[in-house]
């Protein structure tokens, strides 16, 4: 209609416009009316109030989780907000489901498309006051707005509620009871034995806390209950939606009734194949522990678990993939066992606790590199503060640098709780149910006990190897010693393999062995770091010029003086790759030629008979040789709070990409604070568009994404991002940086434009294909799930295989600033800026 006057006459006439005098009362309301005016009012109230014949599904379309509503046969999935207009809409058409009633729920405001075209207005009218602005700086503004928001819903890590018993869907009429004695009648939404969740007026205000006595009285009138029984509760939580409170209840411990138990037990299981369980922890846990899944085999980031003993952080166990498995190779010594701990010495164990007590989201950044010599491998680390304090710093860097060996990592700390390592499946244990995981062993727990720190090594080499240069004080290279790793390290650490599909050719094994490489009239010592039947991997050294598919000869020294039956020397081996520094070569047999096939290779016959007969000296390269359960523990004990930020790509049947999904954790850096805080994040869901503006997903994020196959190693760039206020409008800037073409003059030209008035953060983003979901981790409560709301189960396993990449983010800061030459007093300047930017938002 034409205006609000009109719009008012039809809500007013709504009511009545069924009724027997709805001609008398039309004529009265509309007597200043002209004909053609009543004509139109009449024949809009006769559509709005005519039957509608559509089904109503609100499923990703509304924020609020929608349920099944059954009507006439007809299955409507609603939201409680959409509930409430359809059954008031039934009071006011005397039980007739209207074309008015279907518009104001299509309409409600809780409708994404209702807030999306909200949010477009409010961004064109900002457009409009900033038209000038926006014209002449390409920068995250109202402009960005106007397109569909990068709004992702988020999922907290480790967030698997529990509930020890089955709760069932179900509308009763409850009486309560405050201690002021005052009375409000309830509705029950769902009911457990010890457990309620009641729906009671708006106006009734009470908290978390606050007692209450509940009178059964509608199931009173029809089981053997006294309707006089004040049962005590405690409100646990209040959740308020339109104009409906609901407060959820747990029963007084204090209250005792073995009558009241049975009656309800066998009241839940005779009815809840009728009246549905409660399956929200269920459904809410498997959202979870799915999204982790795709993460976890494919996690960058080395996870150390440590424990304080002797005034030392000692690392008992690091968890390892096939992405952060190049961390541990690096730190197998020449008796093969693993040396990282030595990173932890005593002094650094205190510097490390003592900064966690200071600053606990603070990290430190690790410069290592090793060398080879003489059969042995000598290991050198230092702190960046250690170098900075010491004038070693580019003396340190550029030497290191020359080495193939050389290594960043950030370094991060936190407490951790062993209590956590157990976390039960998010069905009751009364309920009997297949592929139910058993608690920890005793073995297991007692391996865990001592646990009391989780760190995390992220490999920052990437990102920072470019900062290096060539000049350094040769007269200082003898003063690194002092960065030398003692010879003499306790070995206590134990490699934990998180499982999954193998996607290998063959079977490798990590072992420390002499050899000698002979590659025309050059003659390199050096060691193997792993090897197969059909290939090596071998560390020299000394450089050796060589290409790709050279024919080196190799002499295995290390294995002769116990194999003597086999011919160990020059072994022709092809080479597959190098590093950088052409000390690690990659080796591979030979194809043989047809008419040489019955002619064996001698590398490939010694390394099937070692492998055959030494088995339990050899170690797997993704072999689990801990304590049989431990890395389930371990898992749980990482994702109760990671450091990154994953961000989590979905595929749909038209094959488009879209980011729909973000974990969360409470280990929050500089980078997760920021997204939090962005215009337009909620507790719910993050606003990506301020960071991913533009064509950022489609230029930068999908091309290599699309060239990575399942098995293939992250993809790693850089994201720079500048954070400024402008006429008191927060504005960021972005620049994508790959490794393949990083430009240190261009990094360096955008943290100087920051240092004066903005806010520095650089991001390091790992981009890896996600493949198909790990379904047979979630097994048990996905079987739960389908018995009761197999729909629902159906919805989940569908949005699972949807996940289509992670691109899992990784505040790497402080290590830019470090080796951008930045002072102290602009990284302090840089924090108090964010820490006065998070207040103000």
């Amino acid at each position: 209609m034409p205006n609000a006057h009109f719009e008012q006459l039809i809500e007013q006439l709504k009511p009545v416009v069924n009724e027997p005098d709805f001609d008398k009362i039309f004529r009265a309301l509309t007597e200043g009316e002209d004909g053609p005016t009543r004509f139109q009012l009449k024949m809009e109230l006769r559509r709005l109030a005519s039957p509608c014949l559509q089904t109503v599904d609100l499923r990703n379309r509304v924020s609020g989780r929608c349920e099944p509503y059954d009507f006439l046969g007809r299955r409507h999935y609603l939201d409680e907000v959409a509930k409430d207009i359809f059954e008031r809409g039934l009071r006011i058409y005397n039980g007739v489901f209207t074309q008015d009633t279907y518009e104001q729920i299509l309409t409600a405001e809780n409708n994404n498309r209702v807030i999306q075209e909200k949010e477009r207005e409010q961004a064109l009218e900002r457009k409009n006051q900033h038209a000038e602005r926006v014209a002449t700086r390409e920068e995250y503004t109202a402009d960005d707005e106007i397109q569909s928001p990068y709004l992702v819903d988020t999922f907290h890590f480790g967030d698997y509620p529990y509930r020890a018993e089955e709760r069932m869907n179900f509308s009763v009429e409850v009486r309560l009871e405050d201690d002021q004695l005052t009375s409000k009648k309830a509705i029950t939404s769902d009911i457990s034995v010890t457990g309620l969740r009641v729906r009671v007026d708006v106006a009734w205000q009470k908290k978390t806390g606050d007692k209450l006595n509940v009178y059964f009285t509608g199931l009173a009138k029809e089981f053997t209950l006294d309707p006089q029984m004040a049962i005590p509760y405690t409100i646990v939580a209040v959740q308020r939606q339109g104009d409906k409170t609901y407060l959820s209840l747990n029963r007084s411990s204090e209250f005792s009734s073995d009558s009241l138990d049975k009656f309800l037990k066998q009241f839940i299981n005779g009815y809840k194949k009728r009246y549905r369980v409660n399956i929200d922890n269920t459904y809410h846990a498997l959202m979870n522990k799915g999204h982790e899944q795709f993460l976890m085999p494919r996690l960058g980031v080395l996870p150390i678990y440590f424990a304080f003993r002797d005034k030392q952080l000692q690392a008992d166990y690091v968890l390892t993939t096939d992405n952060n498995r190049h961390i541990i190779e690096d730190w197998i010594n020449e008796h093969n066992q693993i040396s990282i701990g030595s990173l932890f010495n005593p002094r650094r164990s205190a510097h490390f606790i003592k900064r966690l007590a200071e600053h606990p989201e603070a990290s430190v950044t690790f410069l290592t590199f090793s060398i080879t010599a003489r059969g042995k491998i000598y290991y050198y680390s230092a702190l960046a503060e250690e170098l900075l304090k010491n004038d070693f710093w580019d003396t340190f860097v550029n030497f290191a640098a020359q080495k193939s060996s050389f290594r960043i990592y950030q370094f991060r700390l936190r407490k951790l709780d062993p209590e956590q390592a157990w976390q039960p499946q998010a069905v009751p244990l009364e309920v009997q149910i297949p592929f139910r995981l058993n608690p920890p062993s005793p073995r297991v727990k007692q391996a865990l006990a001592p646990l009391n720190y989780l760190g995390t090594l992220t490999d920052v080499t990437d990102s920072m190897r470019q900062f290096a240069g060539n000049d350094f004080d040769k007269s200082q290279v003898k003063a690194l010693k002092v960065f030398l790793h003692p010879p003499a390290v306790p070995i206590r650490t134990k490699d934990v393999r998180l499982e999954f599909v193998d996607l290998r050719k063959e079977q490798r094994f990590s072992y420390r062995s002499r050899c000698r490489l002979r590659i025309g009239k050059a003659i390199r010592e050096g060691m193997i770091l792993d090897l197969s039947v059909h290939g090596l991997k071998v560390q020299l050294d000394d450089a050796v010029d060589t290409q790709v598919n050279d024919t080196v000869l190799l002499s295995l020294t290390g294995f002769e003086k116990n194999h003597k039956k086999f011919d160990l020397r020059d072994i022709p081996y092809l080479v597959v790759n190098s590093d950088v520094s052409q000390t690690t070569l990659n080796l591979k047999i030979p194809k043989q030629k047809t008419d040489d096939k019955k002619q064996r290779h001698a590398g490939a016959e010694f390394f099937r008979f070692l492998i055959k007969e030494h088995r339990d000296q050899l170690k797997l390269l993704h072999e689990n040789t801990s304590l049989n359960g431990i890395e389930l523990c371990l898992r749980n004990l990482y994702c109760a709070a990671p450091p990154s930020v994953p961000l989590y790509l979905y595929q749909n049947k038209k094959r488009q990409v879209t980011l729909r999904r973000a974990g969360v954790s409470s280990w929050r850096s500089g980078w997760a604070k920021l997204l939090a805080h962005l215009p337009g994040s909620g507790a719910d869901n993050l606003n990506i568009q301020p960071v991913l503006r533009g064509s950022s997903l489609a230029t930068e994020i999908l091309p290599p994404l699309q060239a990575l196959s399942r098995s293939d190693r992250p993809l790693k760039k850089l994201l720079l991002v500048k954070l400024y206020q402008d006429q008191g409008e927060s504005v960021l800037q972005t620049q994508w940086q790959t490794f393949e073409s990083l430009d240190t003059a261009t990094i360096l030209s955008f943290v100087d434009q920051c240092l004066p008035d903005a806010v520095f953060f650089a991001v390091q983003v790992e981009l890896s294909r996600t493949g198909r979901p790990d379904i047979q981790f979630v097994q048990a409560e996905m079987s739960y799930l389908s018995q009761y709301a197999s729909h629902r189960a159906n919805e989940l396993e569908e949005e699972l295989w949807q996940v289509y990449a992670v691109a899992d983010t990784h505040d790497i800061t402080a290590e830019v600033l470090k080796f951008a030459d930045v002072s102290l007093e602009n990284i302090k300047q840089q924090q108090q800026r964010l820490n006065s930017w998070l207040s103000a938002n």
